[in-house]
């Protein structure tokens, strides 16, 4: 059974109604791709004491998740804190808002200070007349809105369904619909002041089952806690502007009575970079078919580590041939030179064979894994087709023939390749690249019968003895200089120009 109420309900805590120190038994998403040991990620590990789901200061855990004192909740100060549904700035009763801040039963409360007021007279919960939840923004910036109701006086407007792996909702229901004004990461929380054995649903129609909203791909977009007075919530990420139904259910005939929902809708974080409350990853982009989707979702056949996310091929997925732009020509050893001019001993395989030790290396600059199968080198010697393709990427040993974002390959000329920490290469198919050591042009183009050019470069002037071109910045920079120093040697086949890891 899927369930995201705990977890939720934590966000909750760090929006709204506070909380701190949900165990490793409540991460909803304790098996998501790319999930790093961390604090912010809901889970108490190591020396944490707490952890909210959040890096912030204030909320009764640090950013480094240790407990922090704060000042306990004020009903009547307009801001709303610790459990309180609703704050409008006084503790009167029969105004909406309660002397304990709660949200008085037949009345909605929004923002901050809390609005509160009494549905209209045409609304009474039912398909043809929804109870209506106005969202007001609050002092961060969240649109909020909360509302009550008692469902004993209600019938069974909708039958039962499926809800997180078994048929619920039998009960006695009520009808809530919303307005999302714009894209937003949306949660809808009834906590655990409900009198019955509920479920809730977030649908698209008012009383059709078959139009729930999933939370995530797999999800059923029903949350049903199986237990009575239990916390039911539903988590969404860039919920599209719109009008929304909440359907609150009984499980079964015997269950209905009173119950409050809450809806914060906050400003989505998905897209940048940082693994937060509800992304499986985030690659630091809003772009799909690049393993994380523009959802923050594992797409299917990926794998993604680390924040910023990096996403690899794996399983049963695909890669895409790559088009014009998705490769650049980051690295260039032109001037190999050979045993008797002093030359590089580039592919570290112990000799200085003249032209085995040119190389080229690829990266790919796109948010796609690449299929390279078929894709082709030339230089200005072979660009009239007459010597064919100085190198077609096929099948081989030590190269794979898929290119994950950000990564490099490399082609050498020849020789044996060794190199440590370089693992993704290519010897020369036509038995050398043949790079001229004096303005050479290199052509990179995709397979098929009517290839396209992805990238093409040229090398003006004489390239050095033993020394490479690298793009300055790499693979950003407009220009390509002579390869810094790394010690003894001036070249870094596989690797940045500082010889760290792409």
């Amino acid at each position: 059974m899927i369930t995201r109420a705990p977890f939720v309900l934590g966000l909750f805590g760090s929006l709204a109604l506070a909380g701190c120190g949900p165990d490793a038994g409540n991460n909803p998403r304790p098996d998501a791709p790319g999930a790093q040991v961390r604090c912010g990620n809901m889970v108490v590990e190591g020396s944490e004491q707490c952890d909210d789901g959040n890096t912030r200061a204030g909320d009764g855990c640090t950013p480094d998740c240790q407990v922090e004192d704060v000042p306990q909740a004020v009903c009547g100060d307009g801001m709303i804190e610790g459990n309180e549904a609703c704050d409008d700035g006084g503790t009167d009763p029969d105004d909406g808002c309660s002397a304990t801040c709660s949200v008085e039963s037949g009345y909605t409360c929004a923002g901050e200070p809390s609005q509160c007021s009494m549905p209209s007279g045409n609304a009474d919960g039912t398909c043809q007349k929804p109870f209506e939840i106005t969202l007001a923004p609050d002092s961060d910036g969240n649109l909020t809105g909360s509302g009550t109701g008692d469902t004993s006086g209600s019938t069974n407007q909708v039958g039962a369904a499926a809800c997180d792996g078994e048929s619920s909702g039998d009960g006695k229901d009520h009808v809530w619909t919303f307005t999302l004004p714009d894209t937003r990461d949306v949660f809808i929380l009834m906590p655990s002041t409900v009198t019955f054995d509920s479920i809730m649903r977030l649908q698209t129609a008012a009383c059709d089952a078959s139009t729930e909203i999933p939370e995530f791909t797999g999800a059923d977009g029903c949350s049903d806690q199986s237990f009575e007075m239990d916390t039911e919530a539903l988590a969404y990420t860039k919920l599209p502007a719109g009008t929304y139904y909440v359907l609150v259910d009984g499980y079964d005939a015997s269950a209905s009575g009173t119950y409050e929902l809450q809806i914060v809708a906050t400003q989505t974080t998905c897209g940048d970079g940082v693994l937060d409350f509800l992304d499986f990853c985030d690659d630091g982009n809003s772009t799909s078919d690049d393993g994380c989707s523009d959802k923050c979702e594992v797409e299917t056949g990926y794998t993604c580590e680390g924040q910023p996310s990096v996403c690899t091929m794996g399983g049963t997925g695909t890669a895409v041939p790559p088009a014009a732009g998705d490769l650049v020509i980051n690295e260039v050893m032109a001037a190999d030179g050979g045993e008797s001019n002093g030359g590089a001993d580039s592919n570290c395989d112990g000799s200085k064979k003249n032209n085995a030790d040119e190389f080229i290396e690829l990266v790919n600059a796109s948010t796609k894994t690449l299929d390279l199968t078929g894709v082709t080198i030339d230089d200005i010697a072979s660009l009239g087709d007459t010597l064919g393709p100085r190198h077609t990427f096929a099948a081989a040993a030590g190269g794979s023939l898929t290119l994950a974002p950000g990564k490099a390959v490399v082609v050498w000329g020849g020789g044996t390749p060794a190199c440590a920490g370089v693992d993704n290469w290519f010897v020369a198919s036509s038995g050398s690249l043949g790079l001229n050591d004096t303005d050479e042009t290199i052509t990179v183009r995709t397979a098929g019968a009517s290839p396209v050019i992805i990238v093409e470069k040229t090398l003006a002037g004489t390239s050095t003895v033993a020394i490479s071109k690298t793009l300055d910045p790499d693979i950003t920079g407009a220009a390509y200089i002579d390869h810094p120093a790394i010690g003894a040697r001036r070249w870094s086949p596989g690797r940045k120009s500082d010889d760290s890891a792409f």
